[in-house]
């Protein structure tokens, strides 16, 4: 290890003495061969042995209470802030199916909600969601966020927990807090609510990161006009190209082609500045507005690699976006592109799932787009298919349908990933679904597309089905209503599961550190098993998070918890999924903790 390494390891174990909460540290699996760090770079890789004095037992007692720039341009496409610098989930909500009349069916959240309009009764998290935690640690914990994040639920308690109207964390200003928040949003690919959070926020408030990210989210939403109140204090605060070609498109906008013209050429003339392409994409504007025809054709292969800036203002200005370059904006990409109808419809197509699988889009949102957008008259297509889940002719039939479905890979997707999307498409089919033993043989795949969508109590209602079933199915559905509250689980019934489901070691882990950390093995019968499954190591993020939850600090969970799920499911040790449960359910988000239990369940 090398000395500045070492210094910086050094640097952050202090920190974390001072202030009790750090980016997290992994454990090692009990399988080979071990999963990568899901953790952010600069973090301790090295867990605290479980004796350790100042490690607090996991699960169940007190930790130690806390104390309290790479950056470019947007034209280049990369995003950061100054170092100090959607909705409620339901059982169920009417909808419109999307190939029936109105009828009711459960959903999961929406992919956007009123900033500051959530509270607790509807979703969102209380006034202690972020009190007195540490504001320049959360926000910059928040910038080290690498996406996608393993886990749908824990994208959308987030979002719900940054939506909240809580008073924001210590030592930090309200701009940098907004800031912080709408970035990690926007790159989770939820564009809707970093949007929701910027827009309603005082101009006047703003502070330097929140002009930056106010920037990146305009582009992000192809919103140009959003770009026109903040554009010239923006280019006062910074260097940054984008503001001065922002002027130029407002001054278009407004009508004024004119100054427009003025801005374009002098960017054009200005050497080590703005590329040509950029300013010939921004003086599009001006043929879009009617302001003067001035723009020549856009010839994409002179500007690779697509940037948000490209990917915004060509959306904005009716500039055909290629298919092949949206790759270029990352994982971020999904959520932003079903957003936006100036793309092709099998574009939008093939992000919905992925947008779904990574909390960016509801149940609803996806079974809606499919029926929308998938013209293809095949049998096969997915239209077809989901058509036969809602609208078949018998229980039979249906299922057929949606096995279909669940068999069905993503192009983009991992098999696990694949899967879940799958299971969050049919959710709202699974619940018009007749309980029927002619479903039997599914009863446990129907389980998990209902709990896919937040759908508790038709989950439950199918387990005198799964009951009856082969001992796989009963057990697979048995493990997921015991961690979803639909069942009381018990040590004889875990051993069970484990036999039936031939389940390796790890997965075990993971199903028991869900238990514990839902308080549901408790009791002599459990110590035997726990020797066995219960991760014994602890972590300086996993201490930080259970302190977090003990305090109540929800927000402060929510986040912790996403910075525990860098990466795949595969890479996700029964560790975190023990911390991040015991964290929500201590911190009053039971619900949470089932569905985000529940899912850890059906992704292994």
């Amino acid at each position: 290890m090398s000395r500045s390494f070492r210094i910086r390891l050094t640097g952050i174990a202090a920190s974390v003495a001072a202030l009790a909460l750090i980016a997290p540290a992994t454990s090692q699996p009990a399988d080979p061969p071990a999963p990568r760090s899901l953790l952010p770079k600069g973090f301790s890789p090295t867990p605290a042995p479980a004796s350790a004095p100042e490690a607090a037992p996991l699960p169940g007692t007190t930790p130690p209470p806390p104390p309290a720039r790479e950056t470019t341009s947007a034209i280049s496409g990369t995003i950061t802030l100054p170092e100090n610098g959607p909705a409620p989930l339901a059982d169920t909500e009417t909808i419109t199916a999307p190939f029936s009349a109105s009828v009711p069916l459960p959903t999961s959240a929406p992919i956007s909600a009123a900033a500051g309009r959530l509270s607790p009764a509807n979703g969102g998290h209380g006034a202690a969601a972020f009190a007195a935690a540490n504001g320049p640690f959360l926000a910059a914990l928040a910038r080290r966020v690498q996406v996608p994040i393993a886990s749908r639920w824990a994208a959308i308690n987030l979002r719900q927990a940054f939506l909240s109207p809580a008073p924001g964390p210590d030592r930090l200003s309200r701009g940098d807090w907004v800031a912080a928040r709408a970035l990690l949003l926007m790159r989770l690919g939820d564009i809707d609510a970093a949007k929701l959070l910027l827009d309603r926020f005082p101009v006047e408030a703003y502070s330097v990161s929140t002009y930056r990210v106010a920037g990146q989210a305009a582009l992000a939403a192809a919103d140009l006009g959003a770009l026109c109140p903040i554009a010239r204090t923006g280019r006062e605060l910074s260097r940054d190209p984008l503001w001065e070609l922002a002027l130029g498109m407002c001054a278009a906008l407004e009508g004024d082609d004119i100054s427009a013209a003025a801005l374009f050429d002098r960017l054009q003339q200005k050497r080590g500045g703005v590329s040509p392409f950029d300013v010939r994409l921004g003086e599009r504007v001006t043929t879009m507005a009617g302001s003067g025809g001035r723009a020549t054709a856009i010839n994409w292969s002179e500007a690779p690699p697509l940037t948000p800036y490209r990917f915004g203002v060509a959306l904005g200005s009716g500039v055909t976006v290629p298919a092949t370059a949206l790759e270029a904006l990352g994982p971020s990409r999904h959520g932003w592109i079903i957003r936006q109808p100036a793309l092709a419809p099998e574009i939008r197509l093939a992000a919905l799932p992925i947008a779904a699988v990574q909390g960016n889009a509801s149940a609803q949102d996806l079974v809606s787009g499919i029926a929308l957008l998938d013209t293809a008259d095949d049998m096969e297509s997915q239209a077809a298919r989901l058509r036969a889940a809602f609208a078949g002719a018998n229980v039979a039939t249906r299922v057929k349908a949606m096995q279909a479905i669940w068999a069905s890979k993503v192009p983009g997707l991992d098999a696990d990933s694949s899967k879940y999307a799958a299971l969050i498409q049919t959710a709202p089919a699974a619940a018009r679904l007749k309980i029927s033993a002619d479903a039997e043989d599914a009863a446990a795949d129907i389980v998990a597309s209902l709990l896919a969508a937040g759908n508790f109590n038709a989950a439950r209602r199918w387990w005198p089905v799964a009951e009856a079933a082969s001992s796989e199915v009963r057990a697979r559905a048995w493990a997921l209503l015991a961690v979803s509250g639909g069942l009381a689980p018990t040590p004889d019934g875990f051993e069970d599961w484990k036999s039936d489901t031939e389940a390796s070691d790890r997965t075990a882990s993971r199903l028991f550190a869900a238990l514990t950390g839902l308080g549901l093995t408790k009791g002599s019968g459990w110590s035997g098993l726990a020797a066995t499954y219960l991760p014994k190591a602890q972590t300086v993020w996993s201490k930080a998070i259970i302190t977090a939850g003990q305090r109540q600090q929800s927000g402060a969970v929510a986040l912790l918890a996403v910075t525990g799920l860098q990466g795949a499911w595969a890479d996700v040790p029964p560790l975190h999924v023990l911390a991040i449960t015991q964290a929500l359910t201590a911190s009053g988000r039971s619900k949470d903790a089932k569905l985000f239990a529940a899912e850890a369940l059906t992704r292994s």
